[in-house]
């Protein structure tokens, strides 16, 4: 008797709990998610005028939240930019590593501001266009360790499900040409995703 006792103290201890899990919450654990959206590198164009070159984002991140409001998160970022000049072709091509921190402001029960932080390899090649001589310059790659941060707004609808919008900044090394300086420029995504929530 004594032992079904306690064992039915303890369900009904874990009824409570296991009521709160089915509902939507921002403190699921752990999570991935995938984001598709538009990515924009602050390049040079050709003649040296400033531009941004803007195309289709992919970014994936996975994290892990050991309170309701900080997360420690890994991301993956993509963007291939093209774009014609005179009728040359150019194009670029940004990959993003990123590991840091992610704090979730609750907005409700559901709904939620968070803000982004961390540290990223990111890694930017430049294809420029042939030249009239028909000389292919080849592809210039840099990489470098850049900080980021990013804004955005999530909506768990379920309890394994959420939504989002998110803008990430950071900034990619580049180099015209094997020989010359490094130059600093300007990474932006901009996109929307779905996550799973363990």
């Amino acid at each position: 008797m004594k032992y079904i006792r306690l064992l039915l103290a303890g369900l009904a201890a874990g009824l409570p709990a296991a009521g709160f899990a089915q509902s939507p919450n921002l403190a699921a654990s752990t999570y991935i998610g995938v984001e598709f959206g538009t990515g924009k590198v602050s390049l040079n164009c050709p003649a040296n005028t400033a531009c941004s070159r803007v195309d289709s984002n992919l970014t994936v991140r996975a994290g892990h939240r050991f309170d309701p409001s900080w997360a420690f998160e890994v991301t993956y970022a993509h963007i291939d930019a093209d774009w014609g000049f005179l009728g040359r072709n150019y194009s670029a091509e940004y990959t993003g590593f990123g590991v840091g921190a992610a704090y979730t402001l609750p907005l409700s029960t559901s709904v939620g501001a968070v803000l982004r932080f961390g540290g990223a390899s990111n890694e930017l090649k430049l294809q420029p266009a042939v030249g009239l001589s028909g000389n292919n310059p080849g592809t210039t790659s840099t990489r470098s360790v850049q900080p980021y941060a990013g804004l955005g707004l999530s909506w768990q609808f379920a309890r394994h499900w959420s939504t989002s919008l998110n803008v990430d900044l950071t900034r990619a090394a580049l180099r015209d040409s094997p020989t010359s300086p490094k130059q600093t420029v300007t990474v932006r995504t901009l996109g929307a995703g779905i996550a799973f929530n363990f």
